[in-house]
């Protein structure tokens, strides 16, 4: 397949690994890669570590870590990205690409955290079945939407309906065999044809992984995994944070620190959100969804990765504010102190420091 053609020097065969791309100069998704491996890692027991096989075009950031690295050069990122302007089709070129250098692979996205030791998912991977991040929804329940139209145009082509569709998963965690390398020859296909003339669901490249799986068993790894692509928010403040106190060198020590982050998107108590959830009452709706979020960033615990989410709570609320009317912000904004229509927060300090940051981010985003 093309997109084995350039990648050098080949990696020793291994029974089993994990497959991760990244490419890019953004810190943030360096950061999620680490992040990511240091919580498979810490499930390591004995010091057996699991083969860790990372694509990218800037192999130097993960000099002295456990993993081998394989050069991604431009020309290559090129060729995968195809020529319909798809950038998630390298993810299937990388799949296909890296299956060849281990009997089991799993692939990880970046923004993935290891609750488990991912030794018990490599159990699930056999022929012809397969492991996905989570089931996410059956093609007779979306087809209707309107962005679906053009690819459910593209599927009847292949005899698909509402009535005999197909499972859609997310590919967050992706686990094949060696010989599955035909999955990816389909998928990619199916990407070349349903990019053809440009495409409005940037979820194609699982679309068409999920419609070539069809035909198999797909375990879902959501129990062994915590896959935070709609809350990447809060986990980048907290991974700054964490990398900021202990740098990026990599040390048994990293591994054993990184437990100490949460692996959830962090809440106030129970007992601030029923306090939360009683003051909030009386409101409905969006102003609602505003007040809680302020609250919760204002109720974070004493504790460093909460706190380093606090705005991250405020910046939820300003953009269910910044959906209102001109006229519906100003009234809310305008007041010189705490809003009359919301509860105040238990922190009076935090008052001046939540309307101050709203204020800044409403008026940015004018």
């Amino acid at each position: 397949m093309s997109c084995i053609d350039s990648l050098v020097p080949p990696l020793k065969k291994v029974r089993h690994q994990l497959l991760y791309l990244i490419y890019g100069n953004q810190d943030v998704y360096r950061r999620e890669a680490k992040f990511s491996i240091l919580t498979a890692l810490s499930h390591a027991k004995n010091g057996e570590r699991p083969a860790i096989r990372i694509l990218t075009d800037r192999p130097d950031d993960y000099a002295g870590w456990p993993v081998d690295t394989v050069l991604l050069d431009e020309a290559t990122q090129t060729r995968w990205q195809g020529t319909h302007g798809y950038h998630h089709r390298r993810k299937a070129c990388a799949i296909a690409a890296g299956m060849q250098w281990a009997e089991k692979t799993l692939f990880v996205d970046t923004d993935t955290l290891f609750t488990r030791h991912p030794s018990q998912l490599f159990k699930f991977i056999e022929p012809n079945r397969s492991v996905m991040d989570r089931f996410e929804y059956d093609w007779k329940d979306v087809h209707l939407r309107a962005e679906y139209q053009k690819l459910g145009h593209d599927l009847r082509s292949h005899g698909v309906t509402p009535d005999n569709g197909f499972k859609l998963y997310n590919s967050g965690l992706c686990g094949v065999t060696e010989r599955d390398s035909a999955l990816f020859e389909e998928s990619i296909r199916l990407i070349d044809e349903w990019t053809l003339g440009g495409f409005e669901i940037h979820t194609i490249e699982q679309i068409a992984l999920s419609y070539a799986m069809r035909e198999r068993q797909v375990v879902e790894a959501r129990k062994h995994v915590y896959h935070y692509f709609a809350e990447k928010r809060f986990f980048h403040a907290m991974q700054t944070y964490f990398f900021s106190q202990h740098g990026e060198q990599f040390s048994q020590r990293l591994v054993d620190l990184c437990t100490d982050v949460p692996r959830v998107k962090p809440f106030p108590s129970a007992w601030h959100r029923l306090k939360i959830k009683w003051k909030l009452r009386h409101q409905n709706g969006a102003l609602r969804k505003v007040g809680r979020d302020l609250l919760y960033g204002s109720a974070a615990p004493e504790d460093p990765y909460y706190s380093a989410c606090r705005h991250e709570w405020w910046e939820c609320a300003s953009r269910e504010i910044l959906r209102w009317d001109e006229s519906r912000q100003k009234k809310l904004l305008s007041q010189k102190t705490w809003p009359q229509q919301l509860p105040r927060p238990d922190k009076p300090e935090d008052e001046k420091v939540i309307m101050s940051y709203l204020k800044k981010r409403v008026t940015a985003a004018r």
